[in-house]
């Protein structure tokens, strides 16, 4: 893995709860160089009990179905951008699953709207 570039970054969501951070990977593989992927994944509330499920045949714990994608250029990443927005709502279907939703993620528009909730 090298520097992560969050110019590179992107928003993954309603992946299918099977699918793998290698899987997610090799996907977008097709488009340039994959930096990392970082699924999100559920963490355990000691209070009700309540524990995430494995997967099967993983030490990884499951995930909430959503994640990044962390592309290694610019060139990859814009590869990736003209793919998804050629799609209704950057909605693809990827490794099976339909309405898989792939948006480039820009810190400083989130930023800019966490900055004007706060204010005040």
């Amino acid at each position: 893995v090298g520097p992560l570039n969050n110019a590179h970054k992107f928003f993954i969501a309603n992946i299918d709860y099977q699918t793998t951070a290698p899987q997610v990977k090799s996907y977008f593989a097709q488009f340039g160089n994959v930096n990392h992927v970082k699924l999100i994944p559920h963490h355990s509330d000691p209070d009700n009990g309540i524990l995430p499920k494995s997967i099967p045949g993983s030490a990884s714990q499951r995930h909430k179905g959503y994640g990044f994608l962390f592309m290694m250029d610019h060139e990859s990443a814009m590869a990736v951008e003209r793919y998804v927005n050629a799609f209704p709502n950057n909605k693809i279907e990827m490794l099976g699953r339909r309405d898989v939703f792939v948006k480039r993620h820009d810190e400083r528009r989130r930023n800019v709207g966490n900055a004007g909730r706060n204010a005040g």
